[in-house]
């Protein structure tokens, strides 16, 4: 037994013998649920043709520009994880540099206290 009734929503009744009366019933027409819900078109789209990448920043950093395919994409985001203590901090501090108030600069960190951050960005 485990999982939930589809005919009864009852939980952990599921087995190969119905062991609710509602399970032995095929389900009504007008039960709602994910397996009675009308049906939408999806259009399948083809892999070939060409696109344009999208427009890309410079870090400023060109090991970080390759690594990001050539720069950051506008409203993007990147998540850049690691060992501690290999410099992602650092790294990722000094490429805003790079922008010199051209941009905005959203940073989270959720292992570095705000006196941290503030440190390394004004170091």
């Amino acid at each position: 037994m485990a999982g939930r009734c589809e005919a009864c929503s009852a939980w952990n009744t599921s087995s190969r013998k119905p062991s609710c009366r509602a399970s032995a019933q095929p389900p009504s027409p007008s039960r709602s649920g994910p397996h009675h819900l009308a049906g939408t078109a999806v259009t399948f789209v083809g892999l070939q043709g060409d696109t344009a990448p999208p427009p890309r920043a410079s870090t400023g950093i060109d090991e970080l520009d390759r690594v990001l395919g050539g720069g950051l994409v506008a409203g993007s985001a990147v998540l850049v994880g690691g060992d501690p203590g290999i410099g992602k901090s650092t790294l990722l501090l000094q490429a805003p540099r790079h922008w010199r108030g051209r941009r905005r600069v959203l940073y989270i960190s959720g292992e570095e206290s705000i006196d941290q951050v503030r440190l390394r960005a004004r170091g």
